[in-house]
C-alpha cells in the first residue's frame, strides 16, 4: 500500500495487536508460574524466529520484492497462532481472580516505575545509533555485521536467563544489570573509539534480554492475576514513545553524550526501585 492514510492506519493496528499480544503473554507468565523462567523462554523463541526471519528474508526480498518479504511474515504469524492455544485458562477461576484484587502497592508502584525507567533508558538511544557508528568509523556493512553478533549473543543470554529463572541467582544479578546497563548508555552515545561502541552496542542488546524478563516476572509475583504484568507492557510501549522522541530531539541536535546520561539517569531509578522490591516475600501460584 502506498496511501498515508491507509500506512498509518495499518501502524496503529500493528501497534495495538503488538501491545494487546505482550498483555496475553505477561498475563500468562503470571498465571503459569515461574514468571521470569516462561518470559526468558518466550525470547528465546521470539529470538530465534527473529533470527531466522533476518537471515533469510534478504533472499527472499531478491527472489520477490517487498511484496514477497510482507507476505513472508505474514505467513510467519498464521504458522504462529495456533500456540496460543497453549496458554493457561483461567476462565473458570473468576471468584478467585476477583479475591485477588488489591489497591496498587507501594511493591507493584516500584515495579512499574523499574519497567518504565528501564526500557525508556535503555531504548533512548536506538534511534540514532547507526549515526553514531558512521561518527566511529563503522560502515554499513559493519554495522549490519555487529547486529547480526549482537543478535546471537542475545539469544545466549536468553538461554542464561531461563537457567538462572530456577533460582534467585536472576533477582540478585537484576539491579546490577541495570545499573552496568546505564554505564554502557553512555558508552554507546558517546563512545571514545569504535570498539567500544561495539562493546557497549552488544552489552546493551543482549543485556535486554536478562533485564526485561527479570523485572516482568517482578511484577507478575507482586501480581500474580497478571494485571500489573499487562500494565507493565503498556508501560514499556509509553517509555519506548516518549524517550525515543525526546532523545530524537536531541540527536538531531547533535546532544548524544547528553541522551546517554539521561539512560543513566533513568536506569539508576530503575535499579533503586528493584532494590525496594522484597521477591523473597512474595510466592507465585
Amino acid at each position: 500500500m502506498h496511501v498515508l492514510w491507509g500506512l498509518l492506519g495499518l501502524r496503529i493496528l500493528s501497534g495495538c495487536g503488538l501491545g494487546a499480544l505482550n498483555a496475553v503473554v505477561n498475563i500468562g507468565a503470571s498465571r503459569l508460574g515461574q514468571p521470569v523462567f516462561v518470559l526468558s523462554f518466550v525470547m528465546v523463541v521470539q529470538t530465534i524466529v527473529f533470527s531466522a526471519s533476518s537471515l533469510f528474508l534478504p533472499y527472499i526480498g531478491d527472489a520477490t520484492g517487498q511484496q514477497g518479504i510482507f507476505l513472508t511474515l505474514a505467513l510467519i504469524v498464521f504458522a504462529l497462532v495456533p500456540l496460543m492455544r497453549l496458554l493457561p485458562d483461567t476462565a473458570s477461576e473468576p471468584q478467585k481472580r476477583l479475591q485477588d484484587h488489591h489497591p496498587m502497592s507501594g511493591q507493584a508502584f516500584a515495579a512499574l516505575l523499574a519497567v518504565l525507567c528501564y526500557t525508556g533508558g535503555s531504548l533512548a538511544v536506538w534511534p540514532f545509533t547507526e549515526r553514531i557508528a558512521v561518527s566511529v568509523g563503522l560502515t554499513p556493512m559493519s554495522f549490519g555485521s555487529l547486529s547480526a553478533f549482537a543478535n546471537i549473543f542475545g539469544l545466549c543470554i536468553c538461554l542464561v536467563g531461563v537457567r538462572l529463572s530456577q533460582n534467585r541467582a536472576s533477582m540478585r544479578l537484576l539491579s546490577p544489570a541495570i545499573i552496568l546497563t546505564g554505564v554502557i548508555c553512555i558508552l554507546q552515545a558517546w563512545p571514545p573509539s569504535g570498539v567500544l561502541f561495539k562493546t557497549a552496542f552488544s552489552l546493551n542488546y543482549g543485556l535486554w534480554f536478562f533485564i526485561y524478563p527479570g523485572l516482568v516476572g517482578l511484577t507478575c509475583l507482586v501480581d500474580p492475576s497478571g494485571k500489573l504484568a499487562a500494565r507493565s507492557g503498556g508501560a514499556w510501549m509509553l517509555s519506548q514513545a516518549g524517550t525515543t522522541l525526546l532523545a530524537g530531539c536531541a540527536g538531531n541536535s547533535g546532544h548524544y553524550m547528553w541522551v546517554g546520561f539521561l539512560s543513566f539517569l533513568l536506569c539508576l531509578i530503575s535499579a533503586v526501585c528493584v532494590v525496594f522490591i522484597k521477591p523473597h516475600k512474595m510466592v507465585a501460584p
